[in-house]
């Protein structure tokens, strides 16, 4: 996968080598696989992940939870995470 990924990037010219990246983090399965994708990446050399982003929009009784998660993973993977709340 991360070798597709690595394709696609070059094909598409999304970022230079060594590019610095934020990740948008929800907490939902496709945020999350993006955080660990890029992560990877950053451990290869291929970029630098200079943080996530969370924004809790406390539009759902888990929110809580989500913006909990997001911190968790984060402090796992040493990412350093940016977390906002504001009601929508």
């Amino acid at each position: 996968l991360l070798d597709r990924v690595r394709r696609h990037v070059a094909r598409h010219q999304l970022w230079p080598r060594g590019a610095r990246v934020v990740a948008a983090l929800s907490g939902g399965s496709d945020s999350v696989a993006q955080l660990l994708l890029l992560h990877d990446l950053a451990v290869a050399g291929d970029l630098v992940l200079a943080g996530a982003a969370h924004l809790n929009h406390q539009l759902r009784p888990e929110a809580v939870r989500d913006e909990t998660f997001c911190r968790d993973l984060c402090a796992r993977l040493g990412v350093p995470l940016v977390v906002e709340s504001a009601p929508v």
